[in-house]
């Protein structure tokens, strides 16, 4: 056989079969890790301080942006469930016209 009809692996390059690994970590374009990829990092979640109930407008205004966005979960720091009960919570506010749909008053 000559070299140019042999595969990497006979020729004695470095070429990879499916179950072999690198031992280097999948990351990104540019060696970074995706925003998914924190492993590390222990999880700091803020519990609400008040109950997150549509009555308590003053409380929910303070996840609402200037221009009537509700903030992230990153942004406010709460749980899933947590944030999943303070949308519900804006959203019947706001259909009751306690709180604007746009904007701050």
């Amino acid at each position: 056989m000559t070299a140019e009809n042999q595969t990497p692996e006979a020729a004695g390059g470095e070429g990879r079969t499916g179950g072999e690994s690198s031992g280097r970590r999948m990351t990104g374009p540019g060696g970074r890790r995706g925003k998914f990829a924190k492993f590390g990092r222990p999880k700091t979640t803020v519990e609400p301080e008040e109950p997150l109930d549509y009555k308590n407008i003053g409380y929910l205004q303070k996840f609402i942006g200037p221009t009537g966005k509700i903030h992230s979960r990153r942004r406010s720091g709460f749980s899933g469930q947590n944030q999943r009960k303070l949308a519900n919570a804006i959203k019947v506010a706001r259909a009751l016209a306690l709180l604007p749909f746009v904007g701050r008053s």
